[in-house]
Parts: C-alpha cells; sequence; structure tokens
C-alpha cells in the first residue's frame, strides 16, 4: 500500500469524516439528532436546522464547529415511525 492509499475503514480524504457514522442512525425529531450528532461528532453543541421534512422523508442541516455543514437526509416507513438517517452530504462555502 503505497503513503497515498487510504486504509479501507479510515475517513482520511474523506471531507464528510467522522459525520459519515451518522449514517443508519435513528431518531425522533430535531433535537434527538442533535444531541446523537454532538455524541457522534465529538462536539459539545450542534446547531440543528429543520431544512424540508414530510410524511416520510425529512432533510436537516447541521453546523459542527470546525466542520463544513452537513446535510441529512431521513426516511421513515410511517408518519408515526422514527426517522432513520440514510444519506449525508457535505456543502462546501
Amino acid at each position: 500500500m503505497s503513503s497515498t492509499d487510504i486504509e479501507p475503514g479510515t475517513t482520511a480524504g474523506n471531507p464528510l469524516g467522522a459525520a459519515e457514522e451518522l449514517l443508519g442512525l435513528v431518531f425522533s425529531n430535531p433535537k434527538d439528532l442533535r444531541h446523537s450528532a454532538e455524541q457522534v461528532l465529538d462536539q459539545e453543541f450542534v446547531p440543528t436546522e429543520l431544512v424540508s421534512e414530510d410524511e416520510h422523508s425529512a432533510d436537516l442541516r447541521l453546523r459542527p464547529a470546525g466542520m463544513g455543514e452537513i446535510i441529512v437526509h431521513a426516511e421513515r416507513e410511517r408518519h408515526w415511525y422514527p426517522y432513520q438517517i440514510t444519506r449525508v452530504d457535505g456543502v462546501e462555502r
């Protein structure tokens, strides 16, 4: 393996880094997601904004300190089920 190769399972060279650990996370509301994101991203506070929501999906924006914005897309089967994160995208500014 050369020095430019990235070992599988690491986040080196990945702009989302630890944010990808949010994939599969289950939450009920934005505050619940914020608390989970604070633990996963090892942050004291992660501002969380609901961008859009309907019965079966939601898009939320996370703004962790020292990282770029993170857009989280979550889905649920029924409107009373909790959301599960299915995609995490970084936003470059």
